[in-house]
């Protein structure tokens, strides 16, 4: 009995564990796993970065429109600018007006950029303002 058991215990220690190659192998497919984990994961923060401007900026334009309704008074230009502050930041809008077939209804364009890049909209509102 002994002796069987001896033999067993040679036989393990010649084939027990894992090779060198082996080893790196298993690293290896970590390791690409683990690049494909992080890109994803840099990818989602930027678009997640992406959307909290997008909704900041749409929120500026949508309470443009709103002031410029609540005004009660009609847009003495066709384009209105300014600046504004959301979420501690500084945005700038922008107001186009246009005349529609009815001659008591105006509609209003928002586009909202950052102050930084003025060139790139980031949110656009569309809306109609009838005559006070």
């Amino acid at each position: 009995m002994s002796t069987a058991r001896s033999e067993r215990m040679r036989n393990c220690e010649r084939q027990c564990g894992f090779t060198l190659l082996e080893v790196l192998v298993a690293l290896a497919i970590l390791a690409i796993g683990m690049l494909a984990v992080l890109s994803t994961v840099g990818t989602s923060t930027r678009l997640s970065g992406q959307l909290r401007d997008r909704t900041f900026a749409g929120w500026v334009a949508m309470n443009e429109l709103t002031s410029l309704r609540l005004a009660g008074s009609w847009p003495a230009t066709d384009t209105l600018d300014g600046d504004a502050d959301m979420a501690g930041r500084k945005w700038h809008w922008t107001v186009t007006a246009t005349k529609t077939p009815d001659p008591d209804l105006l509609r209003l364009d928002v586009d909202v950029s950052d102050p930084a890049k003025p060139d790139e909209v980031v949110a656009s509102v569309s809306g109609f303002m009838g005559r006070p």
